[in-house]
């Protein structure tokens, strides 16, 4: 047999609700759930406009928000190696150009300093991504978790608007690990893996928010 039908073994074992189901809608919560992140930057660019704040770093935001739930959509309906880089770039990208933005906003830094920083927690990120035994591998995104539980408290310290926004995020983002963590342990058959997709799309709002309100910092 060839390497690509292993791969594809593979990918239908990944999450508890496919069951290892090859059709279209063997994942149908997972699937749906993605519409969390189109709510999600179709309420971001909702205040952005009421803000008057369409610049290209917020339209990039909000453009890689849609973009991570299309490409989510098609790794649950569709799992191959190209529609798993589909769902694995946007999500990394987000993380890279928000990171990015409020590093050099909210801290502020100059832009070696967030080179380092995005450097830090992507690299750390993709070094624990092999490792699959652990929290079904979750562990993949714990750097990212630290680094906003970080900037949370930066943010409440130093806005003057919901100070605790991004507070709720990193808070929303530990339960979604752990739901993405449980998803072969609960005992029911459709898993908890769609929770987590939930739970992201008001992450991902709660980072767009944050950006959009960040305009007094900059």
């Amino acid at each position: 047999m060839s390497d690509s039908f292993f791969v594809c073994q593979f990918m239908l074992q990944l999450y508890r609700e496919r069951g290892e189901a090859p059709n279209f809608w063997g994942e149908p919560l997972n699937a749906i759930s993605n519409a969390s992140f189109l709510f999600a930057a179709a309420f971001g660019l909702d205040l952005a406009v009421k803000r008057r704040d369409l610049k290209p770093t917020t339209l990039v935001l909000i453009l890689l928000a849609a973009t991570i739930g299309c490409g989510s959509f098609l790794f649950h309906t569709m799992p191959t190696v190209a529609t798993m880089w589909l769902d694995v770039i946007p999500i990394t990208l987000f993380q890279v150009v928000f990171l990015w933005f409020i590093s050099r906003t909210l801290l502020p830094a100059n832009v070696r300093q967030a080179v380092a920083i995005v450097a830090l927690v992507v690299g750390t990120s993709f070094v624990l991504m092999p490792i699959k035994s652990l929290l079904n591998g979750s562990l993949f995104y714990f750097p990212s978790l630290v680094a906003m539980w970080i900037y949370s408290l930066i943010w409440a310290r130093k806005s003057e608007v919901e100070r605790g926004l991004l507070g709720f995020a990193a808070l929303f983002f530990s339960l979604a690990i752990i739901a993405r963590s449980i998803d072969w342990e609960v005992p029911w058959s459709f898993g908890t893996h769609f929770i987590w997709h939930l739970l992201n799309g008001a992450v991902v709002y709660s980072a767009l928010r944050t950006w959009i309100l960040a305009s007094p910092l900059r």
